[in-house]
């Protein structure tokens, strides 16, 4: 399934620092659909990641193995 990015919302505390960014994915395949709502926190980032420097690409990325994760189905 192509499964693509439709947003990106930043979240904020009080002091303005981003706390968290949420990622839209959204895909279907024939009559098949998912959209999604990924957040990715500070504990989804490596070592030496912040999200004031992770570029859009990676913030995205880490979103999708989020939802591969979320969405296995187990036996």
């Amino acid at each position: 399934m192509n499964i693509k990015k439709t947003a990106l919302t930043y979240n904020f505390d009080g002091d303005g620092n981003t706390t968290s960014i949420t990622v839209s994915l959204s895909g279907n395949e024939g009559a098949d659909y998912l959209n999604a709502n990924m957040t990715v926190t500070a504990g989804d980032l490596t070592d030496g990641q912040t999200f004031d420097g992770l570029p859009m690409k990676d913030i995205t990325t880490i979103a999708r193995a989020k939802l591969a994760k979320a969405t296995v189905v187990k036996e």
